[in-house]
């Protein structure tokens, strides 16, 4: 088992607690043009596709699909900073990680455009080294397809990367990817905790998950 040089992140649930804005948007939309209160549960059912795919599958009003994404797009954008915390001790990790010389990428379920809200909401002072979105492949989570496409574009080895991520999906994505894989479970809200693939490690807290990353090759100024 080699140094960690890479980090392949999710993001939802682990680099940015999303879910309540994507929550009380879903929330909205499916109540205004389905009359369909929904529940957090719901939302956990339906996750795979993107969340405008999402609308797209599940929306009964299908005359209204196109209208409810937009309505969809601009709650999620309204409603950003209200109910998604800027996490310092996420903002501080990522540019220590970078500083360090750790290679980071991204690879989420979310849409290109809801992602691209976030990260100038969020507004970190890093790039990443490549994003994969549910818009970029054919399979989603827990297909791997986004991981292999990252690792293949950047040249990266199994044996130095690792992926985080909070879910299920994440899970065996990384297992089927042949990738070390870890639990992020220092949200408040988190999509999963039993998990079907095991994890290499979970872990609670981002100083835990910081000192682990210490001890395995990073080293931060």
């Amino acid at each position: 088992m080699g140094d960690i040089k890479h980090i392949i992140f999710d993001f939802d649930g682990t680099l940015a607690n999303t879910w309540p804005v994507m929550f009380q948007a879903s929330v909205s939309v499916f109540d205004k043009y389905d009359n369909r209160k929904l529940i957090i549960e719901d939302l956990y059912e339906m996750t795979g596709p993107t969340e405008l795919r999402i609308i797209h599958q599940y929306l009964g009003n299908r005359d209204m699909v196109d209208a409810a994404v937009e309505d969809f797009v601009a709650h999620y954008e309204q409603q950003h900073e209200e109910l998604v915390e800027r996490n310092e001790a996420i903002t501080d990790l990522l540019a220590d990680l970078q500083q360090s010389g750790v290679g980071l990428a991204l690879f989420t379920g979310k849409s290109r455009r809801t992602l691209d809200i976030s990260l100038a909401k969020l507004g970190w002072n890093i790039s990443f080294s490549h994003i994969v979105t549910g818009d970029d492949v054919e399979n989603s989570k827990p297909s791997p397809e986004g991981i292999h496409r990252i690792m293949d574009k950047l040249g990266w080895s199994r044996e130095h990367t690792v992926v985080v991520g909070d879910s299920n999906d994440d899970m065996q994505a990384g297992r089927d990817a042949g990738v070390r894989t870890f639990a992020a479970r220092w949200m408040s809200m988190v999509q999963d905790k039993d998990y079907r693939v095991p994890p290499e490690r979970a872990f609670e807290n981002l100083e835990e998950f910081r000192s682990y990353l210490a001890q395995h090759g990073v080293q931060f100024n």
